[in-house]
């Protein structure tokens, strides 16, 4: 039966690393589980944490093949990789981890029979992403203090597109301000134009400082919602935070009331 797959926030802990005692029709039931949500869900490998069960047993799919470990413990360990992991517990989210490039896994089969299984490559890694929720842990905890920052920040914001957390010295949005710097400028030249003017020259000079206005007004409400799209991409970056653009913003309108009462009575 398709179980569905348990996600963050729930959080997997020691209760889910049962060993299995029984060998009876329930551990059954489990596996042939875990077999039907792995093929409904397109996926590699599920731990029974994963679909809900407080056992220690793991599914995994290799060449079109259903793999069942049950009460997996890694014994040896070689080489040291870092992958770039995703898993059904965090959907959508992906991590650069640290793992070991080979392992020897000790498991039993549905028999209760002690079996050895040598992997390598993305095999190994899954599986060890695997047996991790057999010890009531997941990949977050695999990641350097750094990575980790990054990650919590995807899961903070949900997305998975944030690439860092460093605050940039130039943000994409500061091209916004600068259009705005230029039309500002561009708008007072233009009142300070007008008092040399009269008739036809002047009005087609007011109608140029309307439009001037009425984009800067619509660069304005940009910046607003761009600033904070990108600063979802930031999180420990001050300049980042709501209260940095709000008041960018009201400057930006300050200025703008400013020229426009500046078009208003002198032209």
């Amino acid at each position: 039966m398709v179980k569905e797959i348990t996600k963050y926030p729930i959080t997997p802990s020691l209760e889910f690393a049962a060993n299995v005692r029984s060998f009876n029709n329930e551990l059954y039931t489990l596996l042939q589980d875990l077999k039907d949500t792995i093929e409904a869900n397109d996926l590699d490998a599920l731990a029974a944490f994963q679909i809900g069960s407080p056992l220690c047993v793991i599914v995994a799919k290799q060449d079109g093949e259903f793999l069942e470990f049950i009460n997996p413990r890694v014994l040896k360990r070689e080489g040291s990789v870092k992958p770039i992991e995703t898993t059904a517990y965090f959907p959508g989210k992906s991590a650069k981890t640290k793992r070991y490039e080979k392992i020897t896994l000790m498991y039993e089969d549905r028999e209760g029979k002690q079996k050895f299984l040598e992997a390598d490559g993305e095999f190994a890694i899954t599986l060890q992403r695997k047996v991790d929720y057999t010890f009531g842990s997941h990949f977050r905890f695999r990641l350097d203090p750094e990575e980790q920052k990054l990650f919590d920040s995807k899961l903070e914001f949900g997305t998975d597109a944030i690439t860092k957390n460093d605050c940039p010295t130039v943000f994409k949005r500061d091209r916004i301000l600068q259009v705005f710097k230029f039309l500002f400028v561009f708008g007072l030249l233009g009142v300070v134009a007008g008092f040399f003017m009269d008739g036809k020259n002047l009005a087609t000079l007011v109608t140029a400082e309307n439009y001037i206005v009425a984009s800067m007004l619509g660069l304005v409400v940009i910046y607003f919602f761009y600033a904070q799209y990108e600063g979802r991409q930031y999180k420990h970056c001050t300049s980042c935070q709501i209260g940095n653009i709000i008041g960018t913003c009201i400057i930006s309108l300050i200025k703008l009331l400013a020229l426009f009462l500046a078009s208003y009575f002198l032209l």
